[in-house]
């Protein structure tokens, strides 16, 4: 059988995705920096992530490699973020080839691409980067690194942020300020954004695990439709089991994080038509995402 190599794997989305593909039969090796305790899964522990890290316990029969591992925000300095997600990246394709990998799945980010975007626009994958931090750059870097060896077939799928009950960070914020009866300033804010629900994730690497001769390239990622401020808590709320209680201060509401206020839309349909992965829908997600973190509490 087929091993399948997930690095990252004791992270949020590597977790989940190993075992679900464990749950779905396949054979998975998980790399991490500590003992996993995930049942079915193979695990490699790798040190410090840069440019000499060694991965070739990691990659010993590995048929496809699935890159998860590095930092997940701009919290690090800039040289860091090289360090551990570009530097690290570059080495683990080189050696990934070196060591007869047959197809490698790298996890950038929308951030590699802009750090917003402006009225209906959408981010699509023919446009040129322009990342707003030294994240985003550093996985621009890590995507161009990973171009660099074609005979691998590589796949780099650029995601919004990815929800699910366990987030943590900005998502698991944004849950606990829903989980209250507070009113929040967002009814009026009109922005865009895109997000993508952690299942959402995994049915594509299993989309792209199902046609191992599918186009290799550049794909975004995310669920539909772009929502605004608003009707992510909204949704997030009736998935809490609260109502929405937003009131119209769009000066309020230019008080909190930019992000709350900025678009970032993304464009999809290119890897769906490629994948024959069908929409899905984001509300309904957020809602069952929040109904899940709930129910944990």
């Amino acid at each position: 059988m087929a091993r399948i190599l997930v690095t990252g794997a004791s992270g949020f989305i590597g977790s989940a995705l190993a075992s679900a593909l464990v749950d779905g039969g396949a054979c998975v090796r998980g790399v991490s920096r500590m003992p996993l305790a995930l049942p079915g899964v193979e695990n490699v522990i790798v040190g410090d992530l840069s440019a000499k890290t060694n991965w070739r316990a990691a990659l010993e029969g590995v048929d496809t490699v699935v890159h998860l591992a590095g930092p997940a925000h701009a919290r690090f300095a800039e040289y860091e973020l090289k360090a551990q997600i570009s530097d690290a990246t570059g080495a683990l394709v080189a050696q990934a080839e070196a060591a007869g990998v047959s197809r490698f799945i790298y996890v950038s980010s929308i951030k590699a691409v802009a750090p917003r975007t402006y009225g209906n626009h959408a981010l699509v994958e023919a446009g040129t980067p322009q990342p707003g931090d030294a994240y985003g750059r550093a996985k621009l870097a890590a995507e161009a690194a990973v171009r660099k060896h074609p005979t691998l077939r590589p796949i780099i799928l650029r995601p919004p942020l990815v929800h699910g009950p366990s987030a943590k960070a900005n998502f698991a914020n944004l849950l606990r300020l829903a989980d209250t009866p507070l009113p929040l300033p967002y009814a009026d804010v009109r922005n865009r954004r895109s997000v993508l629900a952690l299942s959402s994730f995994i049915a594509a690497i299993r989309a792209l695990l199902a046609k191992p001769d599918g186009p290799a390239g550049v794909f975004h990622l995310a669920d539909a439709p772009a929502l605004s401020t608003g009707e992510i808590i909204g949704a997030v709320r009736e998935g809490l089991g609260r109502k929405s209680n937003l009131f119209a201060a769009p000066w309020i509401a230019t008080l909190g994080p930019d992000t709350l206020t900025e678009s970032l839309a993304i464009d999809d349909s290119a890897f769906r038509s490629a994948y024959d992965l069908p929409p899905t829908n984001a509300v309904a997600l957020l809602t069952q995402t929040a109904r899940a973190w709930k129910a944990r509490i």
